[in-house]
Protein backbone atom coordinates (compact mmCIF):
# COMPACT_ATOMS: atom_id res chain seq x y z
CA UNK A 1 0.00 0.00 0.00
CA UNK A 2 2.65 2.28 0.58
CA UNK A 3 4.14 1.70 -2.72
CA UNK A 4 0.76 2.64 -3.92
CA UNK A 5 0.00 5.35 -2.33
CA UNK A 6 3.61 6.98 -3.20
CA UNK A 7 2.56 6.16 -7.17
CA UNK A 8 -0.94 7.81 -6.51
CA UNK A 9 1.15 11.31 -5.81
CA UNK A 10 3.29 11.11 -8.34
CA UNK A 11 0.41 10.32 -10.94
CA UNK A 12 -1.18 13.32 -9.40
CA UNK A 13 1.50 16.21 -9.42
CA UNK A 14 1.90 14.88 -13.07
CA UNK A 15 -2.22 15.57 -13.28
CA UNK A 16 -2.24 18.62 -11.69
CA UNK A 17 0.07 20.17 -14.44
CA UNK A 18 -1.60 18.81 -17.74
CA UNK A 19 -3.57 20.81 -20.10
CA UNK A 20 -6.63 18.43 -20.19
CA UNK A 21 -9.20 19.41 -17.79
CA UNK A 22 -10.39 16.08 -17.97
CA UNK A 23 -7.28 14.56 -16.05
CA UNK A 24 -7.42 16.79 -13.24
CA UNK A 25 -11.13 15.88 -12.92
CA UNK A 26 -10.14 12.55 -13.02
CA UNK A 27 -7.45 12.35 -10.41
CA UNK A 28 -10.12 14.83 -8.16
CA UNK A 29 -12.47 11.98 -8.09
CA UNK A 30 -10.08 9.54 -7.51
CA UNK A 31 -8.66 11.43 -4.65
CA UNK A 32 -11.75 12.09 -2.81
CA UNK A 33 -12.43 8.77 -2.12
CA UNK A 34 -8.93 7.69 -2.26
CA UNK A 35 -8.60 5.03 0.89
CA UNK A 36 -11.05 3.00 -0.70
CA UNK A 37 -9.88 3.33 -4.74
CA UNK A 38 -6.43 2.49 -3.79
CA UNK A 39 -7.36 -0.87 -1.55
CA UNK A 40 -9.21 -1.72 -4.71
CA UNK A 41 -6.71 -1.06 -6.62
CA UNK A 42 -4.50 -3.47 -4.62
CA UNK A 43 -7.40 -6.13 -4.52
CA UNK A 44 -6.77 -6.28 -8.73
CA UNK A 45 -3.31 -6.14 -8.27
CA UNK A 46 -3.59 -9.51 -5.95
CA UNK A 47 -6.24 -11.19 -7.97
CA UNK A 48 -4.11 -10.29 -11.31
CA UNK A 49 -4.35 -7.25 -12.69
CA UNK A 50 -5.14 -6.52 -16.20
CA UNK A 51 -4.29 -2.89 -18.22
CA UNK A 52 -7.41 -1.88 -20.17
CA UNK A 53 -6.83 0.33 -23.67
CA UNK A 54 -5.29 3.32 -23.55
CA UNK A 55 -6.06 6.51 -25.54
CA UNK A 56 -3.89 7.48 -28.47
CA UNK A 57 -3.43 11.13 -29.08
CA UNK A 58 -1.26 12.77 -31.79
CA UNK A 59 -0.76 16.61 -30.71
CA UNK A 60 2.23 18.26 -32.86
CA UNK A 61 5.47 17.53 -32.06
CA UNK A 62 6.67 21.01 -30.36
CA UNK A 63 10.04 23.41 -30.50
CA UNK A 64 9.18 24.32 -34.28
CA UNK A 65 9.54 20.27 -35.36
CA UNK A 66 7.78 18.68 -38.16
CA UNK A 67 5.22 15.73 -37.51
CA UNK A 68 2.89 14.38 -35.06
CA UNK A 69 3.58 13.28 -31.41
CA UNK A 70 2.07 9.36 -30.50
CA UNK A 71 1.00 10.11 -26.91
CA UNK A 72 -1.00 6.95 -25.32
CA UNK A 73 -3.15 8.06 -22.65
CA UNK A 74 -4.23 5.32 -20.05
CA UNK A 75 -6.33 5.52 -17.70
CA UNK A 76 -5.69 6.90 -14.11
CA UNK A 77 -5.82 3.42 -12.28
CA UNK A 78 -3.18 2.28 -14.84
CA UNK A 79 -1.26 4.78 -14.70
CA UNK A 80 -0.64 4.36 -10.94
CA UNK A 81 0.32 0.62 -11.27
CA UNK A 82 2.61 1.50 -14.05
CA UNK A 83 4.35 4.48 -11.93
CA UNK A 84 4.53 1.61 -8.89
CA UNK A 85 6.44 -0.74 -10.86
CA UNK A 86 9.02 1.95 -11.83
CA UNK A 87 9.17 2.43 -7.81
CA UNK A 88 9.48 -1.08 -7.27
CA UNK A 89 12.46 -1.57 -9.99
CA UNK A 90 13.99 1.29 -8.50
CA UNK A 91 14.03 0.59 -5.00
CA UNK A 92 15.30 -3.45 -5.96
CA UNK A 93 19.02 -2.48 -4.32
CA UNK A 94 18.85 -6.62 -4.66
CA UNK A 95 18.14 -6.43 -8.37
CA UNK A 96 22.12 -5.38 -9.29
CA UNK A 97 21.43 -5.68 -13.06
CA UNK A 98 18.74 -2.66 -12.33
CA UNK A 99 20.88 -0.27 -10.10
CA UNK A 100 23.99 -0.82 -12.39
CA UNK A 101 21.36 0.74 -15.63
CA UNK A 102 20.35 3.71 -12.58
CA UNK A 103 23.56 4.36 -11.73
CA UNK A 104 25.33 5.04 -15.35
CA UNK A 105 26.90 8.53 -14.66
CA UNK A 106 25.77 9.54 -18.12
CA UNK A 107 22.33 8.72 -18.10
CA UNK A 108 20.07 11.37 -17.13
CA UNK A 109 16.81 11.35 -18.06
CA UNK A 110 14.30 9.18 -16.12
CA UNK A 111 16.60 8.88 -13.31
CA UNK A 112 15.97 9.82 -9.47
CA UNK A 113 17.79 12.96 -8.53
CA UNK A 114 18.89 13.80 -12.35
CA UNK A 115 17.29 16.17 -14.41
CA UNK A 116 17.99 18.84 -17.48
CA UNK A 117 20.49 21.09 -15.05
CA UNK A 118 22.37 17.91 -14.35
CA UNK A 119 23.78 16.92 -17.63
CA UNK A 120 24.04 20.74 -18.33
CA UNK A 121 26.14 20.57 -15.12
CA UNK A 122 28.36 17.79 -16.69
CA UNK A 123 28.80 19.44 -20.15
CA UNK A 124 30.20 22.40 -18.27
CA UNK A 125 32.48 20.58 -16.18
CA UNK A 126 33.74 18.70 -19.66
CA UNK A 127 34.53 22.48 -20.97
CA UNK A 128 36.53 23.21 -17.78
CA UNK A 129 38.65 20.38 -18.42
CA UNK A 130 38.95 21.63 -22.13
CA UNK A 131 36.56 19.77 -24.50
CA UNK A 132 35.85 22.12 -27.54
CA UNK A 133 33.79 19.98 -29.77
CA UNK A 134 30.53 18.74 -29.69
CA UNK A 135 27.85 17.32 -31.73
CA UNK A 136 24.67 15.90 -31.23
CA UNK A 137 21.10 14.55 -31.96
CA UNK A 138 17.77 12.66 -31.16
CA UNK A 139 17.19 9.01 -32.31
CA UNK A 140 14.69 9.17 -34.34
CA UNK A 141 11.27 6.94 -33.62
CA UNK A 142 13.38 6.20 -30.60
CA UNK A 143 9.86 4.92 -28.45
CA UNK A 144 8.67 3.09 -30.72
CA UNK A 145 12.14 1.10 -31.69
CA UNK A 146 12.38 -0.16 -28.13
CA UNK A 147 12.54 -3.80 -27.92
CA UNK A 148 10.45 -5.13 -25.29
CA UNK A 149 11.79 -8.70 -25.64
CA UNK A 150 15.01 -6.93 -25.37
CA UNK A 151 13.87 -5.55 -21.70
CA UNK A 152 11.67 -8.49 -20.70
CA UNK A 153 13.99 -10.77 -21.31
CA UNK A 154 17.04 -8.13 -19.17
CA UNK A 155 14.84 -8.97 -16.65
CA UNK A 156 14.23 -12.30 -16.37
CA UNK A 157 18.29 -12.45 -16.56
CA UNK A 158 18.21 -10.28 -13.22
CA UNK A 159 16.31 -13.13 -11.60
CA UNK A 160 13.67 -10.79 -11.64
CA UNK A 161 10.31 -12.80 -10.02
CA UNK A 162 8.21 -14.59 -13.09
CA UNK A 163 4.70 -12.88 -12.23
CA UNK A 164 6.48 -9.25 -12.01
CA UNK A 165 8.15 -9.61 -15.03
CA UNK A 166 4.73 -10.45 -16.31
CA UNK A 167 3.45 -7.51 -14.83
CA UNK A 168 6.04 -5.26 -16.69
CA UNK A 169 5.48 -6.87 -20.31
CA UNK A 170 1.37 -6.33 -19.76
CA UNK A 171 2.16 -2.63 -18.72
CA UNK A 172 4.57 -1.70 -21.49
CA UNK A 173 2.09 -3.49 -24.12
CA UNK A 174 -0.05 -1.15 -26.19
CA UNK A 175 -3.73 -1.29 -27.31
CA UNK A 176 -5.54 1.68 -28.17
CA UNK A 177 -8.92 2.10 -27.52
CA UNK A 178 -9.81 5.08 -30.67
CA UNK A 179 -7.58 2.62 -32.99
CA UNK A 180 -10.15 2.56 -35.11
CA UNK A 181 -10.80 6.64 -35.27
CA UNK A 182 -7.12 6.88 -35.93
CA UNK A 183 -6.20 7.26 -39.31
CA UNK A 184 -3.65 4.55 -41.08
CA UNK A 185 -0.87 7.02 -41.14
CA UNK A 186 -1.51 8.00 -37.48
CA UNK A 187 -1.81 4.03 -36.26
CA UNK A 188 1.49 3.51 -37.77
CA UNK A 189 2.90 5.71 -35.30
CA UNK A 190 1.90 4.09 -31.88
CA UNK A 191 3.99 1.01 -30.90
CA UNK A 192 1.12 -1.86 -31.32
CA UNK A 193 3.43 -4.08 -32.29
CA UNK A 194 5.89 -6.45 -31.08
CA UNK A 195 8.34 -3.55 -30.38
CA UNK A 196 7.93 0.01 -28.93
CA UNK A 197 6.84 1.28 -25.92
CA UNK A 198 4.12 4.03 -25.39
CA UNK A 199 5.38 7.60 -24.93
CA UNK A 200 3.78 8.94 -21.99
CA UNK A 201 4.22 5.72 -19.63
CA UNK A 202 6.06 5.55 -16.23
CA UNK A 203 7.81 2.82 -17.23
CA UNK A 204 9.04 3.92 -21.25
CA UNK A 205 12.19 5.68 -19.64
CA UNK A 206 13.27 2.85 -17.85
CA UNK A 207 12.96 0.63 -20.61
CA UNK A 208 14.92 3.21 -22.92
CA UNK A 209 17.85 3.31 -20.56
CA UNK A 210 17.98 -0.72 -20.10
CA UNK A 211 17.91 -0.81 -24.09
CA UNK A 212 21.04 1.92 -24.50
CA UNK A 213 23.25 0.95 -21.46
CA UNK A 214 25.59 -0.85 -23.61
CA UNK A 215 25.20 2.19 -25.89
CA UNK A 216 26.34 4.42 -23.16
CA UNK A 217 28.94 2.30 -21.55
CA UNK A 218 30.85 2.05 -25.42
CA UNK A 219 30.25 5.95 -26.23
CA UNK A 220 32.17 6.89 -23.36
CA UNK A 221 35.72 6.42 -23.36
CA UNK A 222 38.91 7.63 -25.43
CA UNK A 223 38.76 10.85 -24.89
CA UNK A 224 34.70 11.16 -25.47
CA UNK A 225 31.84 12.24 -23.09
CA UNK A 226 28.09 11.16 -23.67
CA UNK A 227 25.44 13.00 -22.23
CA UNK A 228 22.09 11.26 -22.81
CA UNK A 229 18.32 12.47 -21.66
CA UNK A 230 16.55 9.27 -22.73
CA UNK A 231 16.53 10.11 -26.57
CA UNK A 232 18.65 13.12 -27.06
CA UNK A 233 22.20 12.87 -26.73
CA UNK A 234 25.33 14.81 -27.31
CA UNK A 235 28.96 13.68 -27.34
CA UNK A 236 31.56 16.40 -26.58
CA UNK A 237 35.20 15.77 -27.03
CA UNK A 238 38.65 17.84 -27.92
CA UNK A 239 39.08 17.24 -31.16
CA UNK A 240 36.43 17.84 -34.53
CA UNK A 241 37.99 14.72 -35.33
CA UNK A 242 37.26 12.47 -32.59
CA UNK A 243 33.38 13.75 -32.32
CA UNK A 244 33.05 13.07 -35.39
CA UNK A 245 34.35 9.54 -35.01
CA UNK A 246 32.49 9.67 -31.62
CA UNK A 247 29.20 9.84 -34.12
CA UNK A 248 29.77 7.20 -36.45
CA UNK A 249 30.21 4.96 -33.85
CA UNK A 250 26.85 6.01 -32.38
CA UNK A 251 25.19 5.74 -36.06
CA UNK A 252 26.68 2.01 -35.73
CA UNK A 253 25.70 0.96 -32.49
CA UNK A 254 21.85 2.54 -32.95
CA UNK A 255 21.58 0.70 -36.05
CA UNK A 256 22.13 -2.93 -34.51
CA UNK A 257 19.16 -1.57 -32.01
CA UNK A 258 17.20 -0.79 -35.25
CA UNK A 259 17.43 2.83 -34.54
CA UNK A 260 19.17 5.76 -36.04
CA UNK A 261 20.14 9.68 -35.70
CA UNK A 262 20.21 12.72 -37.74
CA UNK A 263 22.28 14.36 -40.38
CA UNK A 264 23.17 17.91 -39.10
CA UNK A 265 23.04 18.73 -42.74
CA UNK A 266 20.02 17.57 -43.41
CA UNK A 267 18.25 17.98 -40.94
CA UNK A 268 19.97 21.25 -38.40
CA UNK A 269 16.65 21.19 -36.19
CA UNK A 270 17.16 17.77 -34.85
CA UNK A 271 21.14 17.36 -34.94
CA UNK A 272 24.52 20.10 -34.83
CA UNK A 273 28.13 19.49 -34.75
CA UNK A 274 30.53 22.05 -34.25
CA UNK A 275 32.84 24.18 -31.48
CA UNK A 276 31.00 24.50 -28.17
CA UNK A 277 30.05 27.86 -28.57
CA UNK A 278 28.15 28.29 -31.76
CA UNK A 279 24.41 28.23 -30.33
CA UNK A 280 23.81 24.36 -30.14
CA UNK A 281 20.58 23.77 -28.49
CA UNK A 282 20.93 20.95 -25.98
CA UNK A 283 17.43 19.76 -23.75
CA UNK A 284 16.13 23.65 -23.99
CA UNK A 285 19.55 24.97 -23.24
CA UNK A 286 21.44 27.20 -25.76
CA UNK A 287 24.58 25.50 -25.06
CA UNK A 288 26.83 28.88 -24.62
CA UNK A 289 29.52 28.36 -21.97
CA UNK A 290 29.12 30.73 -18.59
CA UNK A 291 25.35 32.00 -19.75
CA UNK A 292 23.91 29.18 -20.64
CA UNK A 293 20.58 30.90 -21.86
CA UNK A 294 17.03 29.34 -22.82
CA UNK A 295 16.44 28.58 -26.32
CA UNK A 296 14.60 31.13 -28.45
CA UNK A 297 12.00 27.84 -28.23
CA UNK A 298 11.98 27.56 -24.96
CA UNK A 299 11.36 31.65 -24.56
CA UNK A 300 8.42 31.28 -27.24
CA UNK A 301 6.64 28.60 -25.81
CA UNK A 302 6.81 30.39 -22.23
CA UNK A 303 5.48 33.70 -23.84
CA UNK A 304 2.80 31.19 -25.78
CA UNK A 305 1.78 30.35 -22.43
CA UNK A 306 1.45 33.47 -20.95
CA UNK A 307 -0.70 34.24 -24.03
CA UNK A 308 -2.57 31.49 -23.84
CA UNK A 309 -3.79 32.12 -20.59
CA UNK A 310 -4.29 35.63 -20.85
CA UNK A 311 -6.79 34.78 -23.89
CA UNK A 312 -8.85 31.78 -21.48
CA UNK A 313 -8.87 35.00 -18.32
CA UNK A 314 -10.39 37.32 -21.32
CA UNK A 315 -13.41 34.44 -22.28
CA UNK A 316 -13.96 33.77 -18.27
CA UNK A 317 -14.25 37.78 -17.88
CA UNK A 318 -16.67 38.50 -21.15
CA UNK A 319 -18.69 35.18 -19.73
CA UNK A 320 -18.93 36.89 -16.30
CA UNK A 321 -20.13 40.42 -17.42
CA UNK A 322 -22.55 39.01 -19.04
CA UNK A 323 -23.94 36.99 -17.05
CA UNK A 324 -23.32 33.61 -18.89
CA UNK A 325 -22.58 30.28 -16.52
CA UNK A 326 -18.88 29.90 -15.60
CA UNK A 327 -17.53 26.64 -15.97
CA UNK A 328 -14.59 25.31 -13.10
CA UNK A 329 -12.38 25.70 -15.66
CA UNK A 330 -12.89 29.47 -16.34
CA UNK A 331 -10.11 31.39 -14.75
CA UNK A 332 -11.30 34.59 -14.44
CA UNK A 333 -9.25 37.85 -13.90
CA UNK A 334 -7.39 36.78 -10.11
CA UNK A 335 -7.13 33.15 -11.44
CA UNK A 336 -5.55 33.77 -14.65
CA UNK A 337 -2.73 35.79 -12.42
CA UNK A 338 -2.18 32.74 -10.03
CA UNK A 339 -1.74 30.83 -12.97
CA UNK A 340 0.61 33.26 -14.82
CA UNK A 341 2.73 33.14 -11.87
CA UNK A 342 2.87 29.82 -11.25
CA UNK A 343 3.98 29.07 -14.52
CA UNK A 344 6.29 31.44 -14.53
CA UNK A 345 7.77 30.33 -11.65
CA UNK A 346 7.89 26.62 -13.05
CA UNK A 347 9.44 27.75 -16.47
CA UNK A 348 12.31 29.60 -14.12
CA UNK A 349 12.73 26.23 -11.91
CA UNK A 350 13.59 24.40 -15.33
CA UNK A 351 16.34 26.74 -15.97
CA UNK A 352 18.32 26.63 -13.34
CA UNK A 353 21.49 26.95 -15.00
CA UNK A 354 20.83 30.29 -16.81
CA UNK A 355 22.78 32.68 -16.10
CA UNK A 356 21.20 35.75 -18.32
CA UNK A 357 19.74 39.09 -16.56
CA UNK A 358 19.66 40.73 -19.83
CA UNK A 359 17.42 38.26 -21.48
CA UNK A 360 15.26 37.41 -18.33
CA UNK A 361 15.22 41.55 -18.27
CA UNK A 362 13.68 41.61 -21.53
CA UNK A 363 11.37 38.21 -21.13
CA UNK A 364 10.11 40.13 -18.32
CA UNK A 365 9.51 43.59 -19.89
CA UNK A 366 7.12 41.37 -22.70
CA UNK A 367 5.52 39.93 -20.06
CA UNK A 368 4.96 43.50 -18.51
CA UNK A 369 3.31 44.81 -21.09
CA UNK A 370 0.89 41.22 -21.71
CA UNK A 371 0.15 42.01 -17.52
CA UNK A 372 -0.84 45.31 -18.32
CA UNK A 373 -2.65 45.00 -21.12
CA UNK A 374 -4.72 42.30 -18.96
CA UNK A 375 -5.25 44.59 -16.51
CA UNK A 376 -6.87 47.28 -18.68
CA UNK A 377 -9.24 44.63 -20.36
CA UNK A 378 -10.62 43.75 -16.87
CA UNK A 379 -11.12 47.50 -15.96
CA UNK A 380 -12.58 48.51 -19.03
CA UNK A 381 -14.94 45.30 -19.34
CA UNK A 382 -16.01 45.54 -15.47
CA UNK A 383 -16.13 49.63 -14.86
CA UNK A 384 -19.91 49.50 -15.40
CA UNK A 385 -20.50 45.51 -13.62
CA UNK A 386 -22.90 45.00 -11.04
CA UNK A 387 -20.82 43.93 -7.83
CA UNK A 388 -21.87 40.53 -8.36
CA UNK A 389 -20.68 40.26 -12.19
CA UNK A 390 -17.19 41.80 -11.03
CA UNK A 391 -16.63 39.31 -8.46
CA UNK A 392 -17.52 36.49 -11.00
CA UNK A 393 -15.26 38.36 -13.33
CA UNK A 394 -12.55 38.51 -10.45
CA UNK A 395 -13.41 34.98 -9.98
CA UNK A 396 -13.54 35.30 -6.31
CA UNK A 397 -16.29 33.37 -4.43
CA UNK A 398 -19.37 35.04 -3.15
CA UNK A 399 -21.17 34.20 0.55
CA UNK A 400 -24.04 34.79 -1.00
CA UNK A 401 -24.25 33.64 -4.08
Amino acid sequence: MEVLVAAWHAIRRNAETSQQERTKQRAREFGANLPANLRRLQKRLHGGYRFDKAYGATPPKGGGKPGKRPIVVAPLEDRIVQRAILDVLQDATEISAVQHVLQTPTSIGGIRGRGVDHAIRLFDERVKEGDRFVAGSDISGFFTKISRPDVIGFLERAAVEPEFVQLVQDALTVELSNADKLSEEDRKLFPTGDDGVAQGCPLSALAGNIVLAEFDRQMNGRGITCIRYIDDFILIGKSMAAVKRAMNSAKTLLSGLGMDIYDPETSPNKAFIGPIGGGQVFLGYTLLPGSYPPADAARDKLMKQVRGLIASGQRAIMKAVSDRRLNSSDPGYAKTLVAIDNTIRGWRTSFQCSRCPEVYDRMDGQIDRHLMDFHKFYSEKTLKCTPVQRRNALRVGLLNG
